[in-house]
């Protein structure tokens, strides 16, 4: 009967396909220690340039800095190429979880370095970064990390 076969086929279809519904966790896949700090946000297209030159003079300075002191491993800013929304992305690399997490020591070196190199600076940063609420919205803040497959 036709009907028969169909049912084979499905049957032998599902017996194969079972183990692929049971992945393990360790065992087909593992969460990278890296942790990253994931900021979406949409900046009104014609104050992009401008965002992004102000953004190298707040944020990039204090994640560089962040960076030289080892406390995080890396960042990034990402832009989309089309008038989409959201276009920029940030990202704070850290080595892993107990990384992320913030001390005293931590933060009075941080702002020990910050004063030191942009201290007569402050109020017009200051400035800068209460602008942004004008021209930009954040539309998400994930901490997120890569899935390394095993082979």
């Amino acid at each position: 009967k036709p009907g028969d076969k169909m049912k084979k086929l499905l049957l032998l279809t599902l017996t194969f396909s079972l183990p692929n519904l049971f992945a393990e966790i360790w065992e087909d896949y593992k969460p990278s220690e890296t942790q990253i700090q994931l900021t979406v946000i949409d900046v009104q297209s014609n104050y992009l340039d401008d965002y992004l030159v102000d953004l190298k003079r707040t944020w990039v300075r204090s994640v560089e800095i962040q960076k030289e002191l080892g406390h995080i491993m890396d960042y990034g800013v990402y832009v989309s190429d089309g008038a989409s929304s959201p276009n920029v992305w940030l990202t704070i690399s850290y080595e892993n979880m107990a990384a992320m997490e913030q001390t005293k020591e931590k933060s009075d070196a941080f702002y020990k370095a910050l004063e030191e190199r942009y201290g007569d600076e402050e109020e017009e940063l200051d400035k800068i970064s209460k602008g942004y609420e004008e021209i930009r919205t954040i539309i998400d803040n994930q901490r997120i990390n890569q899935v390394i497959f095993e082979m």
